[in-house]
């Protein structure tokens, strides 16, 4: 039998609660079809993923902290959230949920780092409705001033840059053009909409890692703590190939 597409529940007038449930039996048998495969790879993004919430521990026990700094560290919880919820409804077949939050967790991943050296952007950010600004994020990150200031901050900084700057861009503007809704990235368009597939679990699988590896790296290199920590905290981290 075929699936139902998701407008297929509405054709016939029914309440409320028999909608959901039938959608919720539709998305549940799509997550066990996720779960029987991929399990490596998802085991890889989940590992890591820990490794998020793992990080903002780590920045939350040092000394000093600035009041900005210690409400920063509250960014990690939140996208540690996220990308588990992206991996869910990916599984789910909700692939353009799964690829919204992804954007929400590399946008907040770089911000992170960029508030915590700016406090003043923290504040404006929290209490003026001042938007942050990928593109400006990572020109700050990435510029020849900002890496004199890490080699002296971070000892073990040896890249030529905190963080692929350029695989960021590109992905941040592909999950960009979902997000915003660009009409050749609807999922109702797609032959397969809202039903598993292999290809776009393993893709989604693919994205999120690269998310999470350029996250990993940017904190790493810029927060020495982390750099020397998080490997004894999470030795599973040095075993995923």
């Amino acid at each position: 039998m075929a699936h139902k597409h998701m407008t297929e529940f509405y054709k016939k007038p029914t309440d409320a609660v028999a909608v959901f449930r039938q959608l919720g039996t539709k998305l549940n048998r799509n997550c066990d079809l996720a779960l029987g495969t991929e399990q490596d790879q998802l085991q890889k993004v989940e590992v890591k993923a820990r490794a998020f919430a793992e990080t903002g521990r780590i920045l939350s026990g040092l000394n000093n902290l600035t009041a900005t700094q210690h409400e920063c560290t509250c960014i990690f919880d939140e996208i540690f959230g996220d990308i588990i919820c992206s991996l869910y409804f990916a599984a789910s077949a909700l692939d353009k949920p799964a690829q919204i939050l992804l954007r929400r967790v590399l946008e907040l991943g770089v911000a992170a780092v960029y508030l915590w050296d700016l406090p003043h952007k923290y504040w404006g950010w929290k209490c003026h409705d001042e938007d942050l600004s990928f593109k400006e994020m990572l020109g700050h990150l990435t510029s020849d001033s900002y890496r004199t200031y890490l080699a002296k901050l971070n000892p073990n900084f040896t890249d030529t840059q905190i963080l692929d700057a350029e695989l960021a861009k590109t992905i941040y503007r592909d999950l960009s053009d979902i997000t915003h809704g660009k009409l050749g990235t609807f999922e109702s368009v797609s032959p397969d909409r809202y039903n598993f597939t292999t290809e776009d679990w393993q893709k989604h699988l693919n994205l999120a890692n690269s998310v999470e590896d350029i996250l990993l790296k940017l904190w790493s290199n810029r927060f020495k703590e982390v750099t020397a920590q998080l490997p004894i905290s999470m030795p599973q981290l040095s075993r995923l190939a």
